[in-house]
């Protein structure tokens, strides 16, 4: 029997506080549970694969949020004994898991398209259709901009993946809605297989711009969870402050970068004089996590500090470029 404990029922009052990064994706899972229960049977009613279409990109939203909201859950833990490097890698799966579906679904909608080319439109009312894409326009208008804002705010990848998810959708809203207005027109005028022929390829375009975010990120996603090294104008950041900071080492061997969710952990291997204290070597590393920290806050710092091989001391002289530019020490 399933039991309600205190982390269960903390994690169900999130669902509910506006504060909480999941918070959002429930309302996007209510919203989108909505417009595929409206759209899916109502394209389908009234004849329009176009309207149809868009009800299945919102259940797989449904899906998505969900997904979403159980990779949020599990990413924001602290790292543990188990998983040194956190556990934002849900949201990699998470991704991908929902950008497979996605493309699963459009294989589907791409043959019901390519099965129906040629018919005649039998839509019977634009006036349900046209009333119904504008509500919902207006609904994923709203919840992009809230998601929008809350990426910001809490840099979860999801959370960006998702706000890029409804910008699609309105703009496959915006497509649905000129879909119907050519289609009453044509109908009007008796064109009902040139009606037709617009729906079908106005479906296939439609799961054309659905599928952009999820190509996007499912490749982002799938290159942390191969645990690829950061981008590359992030490494040339991170080659900045190692210039920056040149004089307070004698020499920078490596640097090894990889993501966990939004986390960003980067180590870097430097040479320290040899009679540097480990509060010496504390100094230095944390002016430049400070540094990086600047341009990426959700940055996990670390310096390995190798002593150097004394070969700067000369006829018991030392020649130490780091301490020869920074006297004090």
């Amino acid at each position: 029997m399933f039991r309600f404990n205190s982390s269960t029922i903390k994690n169900l009052r999130s669902w509910f506080d506006p504060n909480s990064p999941v918070f959002l994706p429930m309302l996007s899972m209510l919203m989108s549970i909505f417009i595929a229960l409206a759209g899916i049977p109502l394209g389908s009613i009234q004849h329009s694969l176009a309207v149809e279409t868009n009800g299945f990109i919102a259940a797989v939203d449904v899906l998505n949020a969900a997904l979403l909201i159980t990779a949020i859950n599990r990413s924001i833990r602290r790292a543990d004994f188990n998983f040194n490097y956190g556990y934002g890698k849900y949201e990699s799966l998470a991704i991908l898991t929902s950008a497979m579906l996605l493309t699963i679904v459009s294989g589907y909608i791409l043959i019901k398209s390519l099965d129906s080319l040629g018919e005649e439109s039998t839509v019977d009312n634009y006036w349900i259709l046209g009333c119904f894409s504008f509500i919902s326009l207006a609904m994923m208008v709203a919840m992009q901009r809230q998601q929008k804002k809350k990426a910001k705010i809490f840099n979860l990848p999801m959370l960006h993946y998702d706000a890029d998810l409804w910008k699609a959708d309105i703009f496959t809203e915006v497509g649905v809605m000129i879909n119907i207005i050519i289609g009453s027109m044509l109908h009007y005028n008796g064109a009902l297989t040139v009606a037709k022929y617009v729906d079908s390829l106005t479906s296939i375009g439609l799961l054309f711009v659905a599928l952009r975010p999820c190509y996007k990120y499912g490749r982002e996603a799938f290159n942390q969870l191969l645990d690829r090294t950061l981008s590359e104008d992030i490494q040339m950041e991170l080659l900045t402050v190692i210039a920056e900071n040149i004089d307070s080492f004698c020499e920078f061997k490596s640097i090894h970068t990889r993501q966990s969710g939004k986390d960003l952990f980067i180590e870097m291997d430097l040479v320290m004089p040899f009679d540097y204290t480990l509060e010496d070597n504390f100094i230095v590393e944390k002016k430049m996590r400070e540094a990086v920290a600047l341009k990426y806050p959700t940055s996990i710092f670390r310096v390995y500090a190798t002593p150097c091989p004394r070969d700067c001391i000369k006829d018991n002289k030392c020649f130490c470029p780091v301490k020869l530019h920074n006297p004090v020490l």
